[in-house]
């Protein structure tokens, strides 16, 4: 069993315990897919499980994981930048082999939270602009 974080788009959240290959029970869907993210510019990468088909499906962007992955590709923290490369639906973060998630992970995720929040709450236009091209990218897809 892993421990893991489940992230929904809402920023609800939660501590799960499962499987690595019953992931997507939490996730929806029937697959699942695996990125690297990091929650700040040191460096240390860890692992979100989501479900790639999620998008397509009509669920909302995740702007935590897509925050994260954009840290991890770029080294950039800088805040929801790539629509195209946004990640859709809940999302459960793990160590980077899929490990069980410490408390730095968790630590870092309710930073990134904040931050979203803050930046949602601070540039609103700024936000619904991207959360539109995330979930029209698709629609054009």
């Amino acid at each position: 069993m892993t421990i893991g974080f489940l992230v929904n788009p809402d920023l609800t959240r939660r501590k799960i315990t499962f499987e690595l290959e019953h992931a997507n029970q939490f996730l929806g869907g029937a697959t699942e897919d695996r990125v690297a993210v990091a929650f700040q510019e040191d460096g240390s990468a860890y692992a979100a499980l989501f479900n790639p088909d999620a998008r397509a499906e009509g669920a909302e962007p995740n702007p935590v994981a897509s925050l994260a992955r954009n840290t991890a590709d770029t080294g950039n923290s800088a805040f929801l930048q790539d629509p195209i490369r946004a990640i859709s639906g809940s999302v459960i973060f793990v160590g980077a082999e899929g490990d069980d998630i410490t408390d730095d992970i968790v630590e870092g995720v309710e930073n990134s939270i904040r931050a979203v929040l803050n930046y949602r709450e601070d540039n609103p236009e700024e936000y619904q602009l991207w959360r539109a091209a995330v979930i029209n990218t698709e629609k054009q897809a």
